[in-house]
C-alpha cells in the first residue's frame, strides 16, 4: 500500500512537471512569434508620395495626420487577422498567411487598401517584426517600410 503511495505521488510529480504555463511558452518559428503578440506601429518610413520618416513612436504628434500610435495587429492561428485602426475605434477583420519561405506577409479581405496586399518581411523576432510594400495613395505609389513592436 505505502508503494502505491509512492507510485501515485510520483506520477503526480510527473504530470504536473511536464504542463507548461503559457507565459513559459517560447515561440520558435516566425509564424509562432507573430501569434504570440499583438503587434504596434513603431516606425514607417516611406518614398513616393511621403518621403522619409513618417512617424515614429513618441515623436509623431498624437493626433496628427501622421499619427498610428493606435494602430493594432493581430495575428490568429486561424489564419485570420484583427487590426484596429489609426483612431483607435475601428476594427477590421480578414485574412493573413507567410509564404515565399516566410518571406511574404499576404493580408486580404479586410476592405481597408492599406492593408490588404503582399508585403515584404524583413525581420521577425520576438521584439521587432519589420515589412516593407507598395500602395498606392492620391495616384502616386508609396513604397514603405513599417517597423512594428509587440504591444506592452
Amino acid at each position: 500500500m505505502q508503494i502505491l503511495k509512492y507510485l501515485a505521488a510520483f506520477g503526480l510529480l510527473i504530470f504536473f512537471s511536464g504542463c507548461k504555463d503559457q507565459a513559459d511558452f517560447e515561440p520558435k518559428t516566425k509564424t509562432e512569434i507573430l501569434l504570440n503578440y499583438t503587434w504596434q506601429i513603431q516606425e514607417v518610413n516611406a518614398t513616393g508620395y511621403l518621403n522619409g520618416q513618417v512617424y515614429l513612436r513618441g515623436r509623431t504628434a498624437e493626433g496628427s495626420q501622421y499619427d498610428v500610435s493606435k494602430v493594432r495587429l493581430t495575428f490568429k492561428a486561424d489564419g485570420t487577422c484583427l487590426a484596429i485602426d489609426n483612431t483607435g475605434n475601428s476594427t477590421a477583420t480578414g485574412n493573413w498567411k507567410l509564404s515565399n519561405s516566410d518571406s511574404k506577409l499576404i493580408i486580404s479581405n479586410t476592405n481597408n487598401y492599406l492593408l490588404d496586399g503582399e508585403g515584404d518581411v524583413l525581420t521577425i523576432t520576438k521584439s521587432e517584426f519589420t515589412f516593407s510594400g507598395s500602395r498606392t495613395y492620391k495616384n502616386t505609389t508609396v513604397q514603405a517600410t513599417v517597423k512594428m513592436t509587440p504591444v506592452p
